[in-house]
């Protein structure tokens, strides 16, 4: 919790640029430590454009999973750690976070996309999507991405 909190106040902060990797381009990747499993990235999106281009980057037939989320959404809070955990025991997929209200232009991906409440999760495969999960229930969550691996 304490990382999001950090993560979110450099954001408000204007120093989101400390967690974005050179390697990655226009889209930041958020990073968690934890000494037991190894880090997978989950890429944080702010515009449709990073999205697109984060969609672009996708290889061949991988897995792709969007979670749309806000920063006052309560079942948010509570599936964005399993979210991450979930980036780390499916090393296969990629994972994709997008804060509806972090900036205006994520809000407008958001709208484009067809979100109208959150968390959502959107699974894509080859640039369609699949699926589409309401609600932070991780069973479900899970096992959309068990389906489609």
């Amino acid at each position: 919790m304490r990382n999001v909190v950090l993560f979110l106040s450099a954001v408000l902060l204007g120093t989101a640029h400390a967690f974005v990797s050179p390697s990655v381009g226009a889209f930041g990747v958020k990073h968690r430590s934890s000494a037991m499993s190894p880090l997978q990235a989950v890429i944080v999106v702010e515009s449709d454009a990073a999205f697109d281009e984060a969609m672009a980057s996708v290889k061949g037939d991988e897995l792709v999973i969007v979670d749309y989320s806000t920063t006052w959404c309560g079942p948010c809070k509570v599936i964005s750690p399993i979210f991450d955990e979930l980036s780390d025991k499916y090393t296969d997929a990629v994972f994709v976070k997008v804060i509806g209200d972090a900036t205006p232009e994520a809000a407008r991906l958001m709208k484009r996309e067809g979100v109208r409440s959150v968390p959502v999760f959107h699974y894509f495969k080859k640039g369609e999507k699949l699926e589409i999960v309401n609600g932070a229930n991780a069973e479900v969550i899970e096992a959309m991405i068990t389906k489609y691996l």
